[in-house]
């Protein structure tokens, strides 16, 4: 039986307000995120986020870069053991703060 609050290995969770560890996570990859968009992102808060379970966690977070730009981060996670830090996979910038955030 599926637990609501961890979903099947692979398969997408609920949308969950983002706290000051989903935060955190974030600001590791904010460097990455601005070199890769090229956008000098003055605001970078976390919104809400979903996860994913895979081989680690892949994070799917919704960022307020302020001035209504909205992107949506995805943010891979190794597993503890691997001792790799988390690192930016991709993401979809021209997002409004009503758009859901989708596996992507």
């Amino acid at each position: 039986m599926d637990h609501p609050e961890h979903p099947p290995l692979g398969g997408v969770g609920a949308e969950k307000p983002a706290d000051p560890e989903i935060q955190a996570l974030c600001d590791s990859v904010k460097h990455d995120f601005e070199k890769e968009s090229g956008i000098n992102a003055k605001t970078f808060k976390a919104v809400c986020y979903k996860t994913q379970l895979v081989a680690g966690t892949n994070y799917y977070v919704k960022m307020d870069l302020g001035g209504g730009q909205i992107c949506h981060l995805k943010i891979y996670e190794p597993l503890p053991h691997t001792g790799q830090k988390a690192s930016l996979s991709r993401f979809q910038c021209g997002k409004k703060m009503k758009d859901a955030i989708n596996y992507f």
